[in-house]
């Protein structure tokens, strides 16, 4: 459960304020940027790749909500009473939650003066039993997933496995994306938080109780990051578990046969994906990281962004106005055994921070068959929202 920043509170977090339809120079005698036509160019993309049960968009610009949509069902119930979507709706934003975990790391790494070079080995719950060759990885090689780790299940089961056996990618091959290299900082971030509480706290419960010491890693995460990242902006309770009017998942188009799917408490399978957050709330987070140096120090936000660690280089697209930075975040549910298609439900989020200090935190809930391409449809009504 978790509490809904008003948004009231929401619309104080910028440094600038403007109105939706104010146009910002973006050089002497060279282009404006329109955020009306941004929000209107966004919805127009948005509606040319299917039929989306429901979304909503946030646009800050410097640190300010310059403007937002929401349309469509966020919930739908077979005895009536459907649940709007607003820019408050709740949603699980699934990997936008590894740039959430990224910030954390990098406070830590300060922390402890450790460089995105050093090795994870001294950070790993003894009881994990890692290979040499996993505790020589770096936080770099997590955070860019150039680790060889190539799985995608997160429970600490498949975790422990995981690091035990030899790298399924040997070679380290640049940008192969798995969920394990954030779920990982589950287990590491109550050491690196405090290194003897953790150990003191494994010696206590392993071996006798594992499950319960997984419990006491996950909700120590999730605890570091309420005190660490998000009480430091501003946002009430923030955690795994969803609530009772959180987001649902649908398939589309709606109609009789469209699938649904509730979510689900990701506490224990966190770390790479996870946290439920509104749109405005993802906006805050994103506006925070790109305006100020309230959670990441101006040092490791060059870092973060130069070596794209927490951010996607898919979705980090070059603009006509310079390199914007992204992490998109996809769920879906198989319902018929046979990969992505047709009939499954799922969501998308997103968010990215523009060159000209714009802003975009998105969330769409329900799947056509394929993914939608957030970040490229976005690109494209950036751009188009320039002005001579």
């Amino acid at each position: 459960m978790k509490h809904i920043i008003s948004t009231s509170l929401l619309l104080l977090f910028g440094i600038l304020s403007i109105t939706s339809c104010q146009k910002e120079k973006f050089a002497a005698n060279t282009r404006t940027f329109n955020v009306e036509k941004f929000r209107e160019n966004l919805k127009q993309q948005i509606a040319a790749t299917g039929t989306p049960e429901g979304y909503s968009f946030v646009i800050t610009k410097g640190g300010q909500v310059a403007d937002s949509f929401s349309m469509g069902n966020a919930r739908k119930s077979s005895a009536g009473g459907n649940t709007p979507w607003t820019t408050n709706q709740e949603i699980n934003v699934a990997s936008v939650t590894k740039t959430l975990t990224a910030v954390a790391v990098f406070q830590l790494m300060t922390k402890n003066n450790l460089q995105p070079g050093d090795s994870i080995g001294a950070w790993l719950p003894t009881y994990f039993n890692a290979t040499q060759t996993i505790r020589n990885l770096t936080f770099e090689e997590l955070m860019t997933h150039s680790s060889g780790i190539t799985e995608s299940s997160t429970s600490f089961d498949s975790l422990i496995a995981i690091v035990r056996r030899p790298l399924a990618d040997p070679a380290k091959t640049k940008n192969v994306y798995s969920n394990v290299n954030f779920a990982l900082f589950r287990a590491m971030i109550p050491y690196l938080r405090d290194k003897s509480a953790a150990a003191s706290q494994e010696a206590n419960m392993i071996p006798g109780n594992p499950s319960g010491f997984e419990t006491w890693l996950s909700n120590a995460y999730v605890g570091y990051m309420q005190s660490n990242v998000f009480t430091p902006i501003g946002l009430g309770v923030t955690n795994c578990k969803p609530s009772p009017n959180t987001a649902q998942a649908f398939s589309e188009p709606t109609g009789p046969s469209q699938a649904v799917a509730n979510l689900t408490d990701w506490t224990e399978i966190s770390g790479g994906g996870g946290f439920f957050m509104s749109v405005l709330e993802m906006a805050r987070f994103n506006a925070f990281l790109a305006n100020t140096y309230d959670i990441v120090s101006k040092e490791n936000r060059a870092i973060m962004d130069s070596k794209f660690m927490g951010w996607d280089t898919g979705d980090s697209r070059m603009t006509s106005a310079g390199r914007s930075y992204g992490k998109d975040g996809a769920l879906r549910w198989d319902n018929d055994n046979n990969g992505l298609d047709v009939g499954d439900a799922g969501l998308q989020t997103l968010i990215v921070k523009y060159p000209n200090k714009v802003e975009l935190a998105i969330a769409v809930n329900s799947l056509n068959g394929n993914w939608r391409s957030l970040s490229g449809l976005a690109l494209t009504a950036y751009e188009a929202a320039w002005e001579d």
